[in-house]
């Protein structure tokens, strides 16, 4: 009976796509190759063409993994706010900053990818991103529920926040943002806060008048 090569107890598409996004943060798109995720991961370059046809295949898969870990991680910071609408909106747009300071590379990949990686559909039409869109269309929905921005679309209200963020988040990781390195959790802070402050300001609806009275 042949003896099992160490590299058929590796679980190597995995491990394969957790090798990529490190490798990704350290040299970038250029840095990458197949035998780099191959040597990273453990095995041969043969057994990982066996899951992945070539390099843009592997950052395909990539992709897709940072979606699900930001709706990861927007799932866990909603179980945090308790039921708390106003709270839940808050966390989660804090989180969605650190994930994308804390993981450029990814996120670039994710939203903004090189001509390299041969991404160029929309992740929103897809489970992947619609999933995290949907999220936080539920979440403004219960904050409208909860009396805050009355008479508003909870999609485009959603859409709207997620462009703050982004849009912060790209241009704090492009050094284009009014603070510097080292105040990147102030100013995440203090973007979230004056967000979360209007729409907690957002008067409530009109009373109804009585059709009878």
């Amino acid at each position: 009976m042949a003896r099992p090569r160490k590299e058929d107890a590796l679980d190597i598409a995995h491990r394969a796509v957790e090798q990529t996004i490190r490798l990704l943060e350290e040299a970038g798109i250029a840095g990458l190759s197949m035998a780099k995720v191959a040597a990273a991961v453990g095995c041969s370059a043969p057994a990982l063409y066996n899951h992945f046809r070539n390099k843009e295949d592997l950052l395909r898969a990539a992709h897709d993994a940072g979606f699900e870990r930001l709706y990861a991680t927007k799932l866990a910071v909603a179980r945090d706010a308790a039921g708390d609408p106003l709270a839940r909106l808050r966390l989660g747009g804090r989180a969605y900053l650190d994930f994308a300071l804390e993981n450029p590379a990814l996120y670039a990949l994710m939203f903004s990818p090189d001509a390299a990686a041969a991404l160029r559909d929309n992740p929103f039409q897809g489970d992947l991103g619609r999933k995290s869109l949907d999220h936080l269309t539920a979440a403004v929905a219960a904050c409208q529920r909860a009396g805050h921005l009355p008479g508003q679309e909870a999609q485009t209200v959603a859409f709207t926040l997620w462009s703050t963020v982004h849009g912060a988040a790209s241009l704090m990781l492009q050094n284009r943002a009014p603070a510097s390195a080292t105040d990147r959790d102030r100013l995440a802070d203090a973007l979230v806060d004056t967000v979360m402050a209007m729409i907690a300001a957002s008067p409530p609806p009109p009373p109804q008048s009585d059709p009878e009275s």
